[in-house]
């Protein structure tokens, strides 16, 4: 009788989880977190809608163009340099980003990225994803709306990678976007 307590006693503790909260769903990033965190826009609004529409196939090809628009490719390679003063004037222009734009440019443009989708050999893609997932994970907390609405994306940015959303799709392996290696989902 008492081993069965114990089991039950386990089983109890076990469905209930740690203490303190049901955790985080870790999984496609929140719709609404870019308008949680109220962040200005880093592409101008010319040069996004020069490389919006059907005529391209695909987010690589979108942001691809928006680089060679924005004169930040060096043929087929992207221009660090030109980022970097493009992210310290935005930092310049809105100081309060100025920590995220410090990680960003540590670590997206700095060393060799790693493919951060299902993308490969698309260096726009990759910084573009290193800049946006930097924004989000090192964003100050009175930049996050105090809306109950971004109360998950908050939480969600505190607690999960930042995963494209081809990551997500049925004929990608799990585990094979590099974006995604930070702590395991949760339930």
């Amino acid at each position: 009788m008492f081993k069965f307590c114990v089991f039950l006693a386990l089983c109890v503790a076990a469905s209930y989880g740690a203490p303190g909260g049901g955790g985080t769903y870790c999984g496609e990033t929140p719709s609404v977190i870019y308008q949680c965190l109220n962040s200005p826009k880093v592409i101008s609004a010319e040069v996004s809608s020069k490389c919006s529409g059907s005529k391209y196939e695909n987010e690589c090809d979108r942001l691809t163009c928006v680089f060679r628009e924005s004169k930040w490719l060096d043929g087929t390679a992207v221009d660090k340099t030109k980022v970097t003063a493009h992210l310290e004037q935005f930092a310049t222009d809105h100081a309060e980003w100025s920590p995220a734009v410090q990680h960003a440019k540590t670590a997206c443009l700095g060393p060799e990225l790693k493919a951060q989708s299902i993308f490969l050999n698309c260096p726009a893609y990759d910084v573009t994803h290193c800049v946006l997932s930097s924004f989000i994970k090192h964003a100050t907390p009175s930049q996050w709306s105090t809306s109950a609405a971004c109360a998950y994306p908050r939480a969600y940015a505190a607690a999960c990678p930042v995963c494209p959303s081809d990551c997500f799709s049925p004929q990608v392996p799990i585990g094979s976007c590099n974006a995604c290696y930070l702590p395991p989902r949760t339930p």
